[in-house]
């Protein structure tokens, strides 16, 4: 006696062979298109952009209140871009901010202390203050 064959078992069978058929010749395809386009690119024209890790602030003119709030917020984005450049661990982020603003208002502290000894109101002095994150 012949085997009987259900409407189900036949569709799924051929479904499975156009799914079969269908992937040998995408594999085909794609197994062919990265060798063509390795050959197409030049590797010395690939540049690699990292987040900026130095920060200048100016604080000419301004306040002790407003050169305290520049410095927090440039210490947060250059620690931030460290992280991001994988130069600093994640839980290193708030330690090497709260660092970094420390170090940018002790020099801002002793560019006024100097002012004052030179009696000028921030006449020739550097006027700006770097943050780094290193």
């Amino acid at each position: 006696m012949p085997a009987t064959t259900f409407p189900t078992t036949l569709n799924r069978h051929r479904t499975l062979c156009a799914l079969a058929t269908g992937l040998i010749a995408s594999a085909a395809a794609l197994g062919f298109a990265p060798a063509a386009q390795a050959q197409g690119q030049d590797l010395s024209t690939v540049t690699v952009t990292r987040a900026p890790t130095r920060e200048a602030i100016s604080i000419r003119g301004k306040a002790k209140v407003a050169v305290r709030h520049e410095v927090r917020l440039a210490a947060g984005r250059v620690c931030r871009n460290a992280f991001l450049n994988r130069e600093l661990d994640a839980y290193d982020v708030n330690w090497c901010s709260r660092a970094s603003a420390d170090k940018a208002m002790t020099r801002y502290r002793a560019i006024v202390r100097h002012n004052r000894r030179a009696g000028g109101e921030y006449a020739d002095l550097s006027m700006r203050i770097v943050l780094s994150a290193k």
